[in-house]
């Protein structure tokens, strides 16, 4: 059996004419509206995505460092909604002679609606190719380096002040597709919590769409509570997520920030582990043990 590692990541526009497909593709085909496009555009304008390459090639620094920790050059890298398309990469894999395919999304957390959609769209494709196995590791949350790296950002913000209250949060899902992913994401909180002996923090869920039903209380919510009960120091931590995005930059460091600091209180937001060392050694350790099985 000759394996390829699928590395599948959502991606990110690089230029304004990605957003219409972009967005499209996220919405399943349904075509955004141009007020709809326009507040997009707005956003990504905001956080600056046109001029930062870092922003645009994180899953290229990403896979590059999952190759150098593993020595291995089989490594391929997908996005969901983005060229190099999932479609065009099991094409190349196919061709280059592989047999089998191991995926891992970057996201540390299984959802349905997250990793379970990179899982149903390989399941497709590959029904054009019978001969190709595969096999996937649908979270790695539980990794030494994964707390590590969130501990020791954590304690470096000095969270035990007494004014500082700490809120963790993670990407809100549909209320019908929750499945252990809320429990998968608690656990992991309570561990953290443990580990630094906090004693003020919240979890909450953020960036759900306008509709339908979502898994709450919502990031909004939760800040709002904080300063109402006499937060002055309001530390966000994204666990629930990889690296800096439009999530991130803009739901978090634009409109946290703007509630915190229109309440008089101090807004801070822990860095995102990006292609930090520490973290993606995590990442490379669950794709080594499975390789080991």
């Amino acid at each position: 059996m000759k394996q390829a590692i699928l590395v599948l990541s959502f991606g990110t526009p690089r230029q304004p004419s990605d957003l219409l497909p972009y967005l499209t593709s996220i919405r399943r085909g349904k075509v955004p509206t141009e007020r709809e496009l326009v507040a997009l555009t707005l956003r990504y304008d905001a956080i600056g995505q046109w001029d930062n390459v870092t922003l645009q090639t994180m899953g290229e620094q990403q896979k590059q460092i999952l190759e150098n920790l593993l020595g291995i050059d089989s490594i391929y890298l997908a996005y969901l909604h983005m060229p190099n398309s999932m479609e065009h990469t099991v094409a190349d894999i196919v061709a280059a002679g592989y047999t089998s395919i191991l995926t891992i999304v970057t996201s540390p957390f299984y959802s349905q609606v997250g990793t379970g959609s990179y899982e149903r769209k390989l399941q497709s494709i590959l029904q054009a190719y019978p001969n190709i196995s595969y096999e996937s590791i649908q979270s790695w949350w539980d990794t030494p380096q994964f707390f590590a790296y969130w501990c020791s950002q954590l304690k470096a913000a000095h969270p035990l002040e007494s004014d500082t209250v700490c809120i963790f949060s993670a990407h809100s899902v549909p209320t019908s597709t929750v499945g252990n992913y809320e429990d998968e994401v608690i656990l992991a909180l309570h561990k953290i919590v443990k580990t630094l002996g906090l004693n003020h923090w919240y979890m909450a869920w953020q960036s759900a769409p306008s509709y339908g039903e979502w898994l709450g209380p919502t990031i909004e919510s939760v800040i709002e509570k904080a300063l109402s009960e006499g937060a002055k120091r309001i530390i966000c931590i994204p666990f629930g997520f990889v690296s800096d995005h439009v999530e991130i930059l803009y739901d978090n460091d634009i409109v946290c920030r703007n509630i915190v600091e229109n309440a008089g209180a101090t807004y801070e937001r822990l860095p995102m582990p990006n292609s930090n060392l520490l973290f993606m050694e995590g990442m490379a350790q669950a794709i080594q043990e499975r390789i080991n099985k």
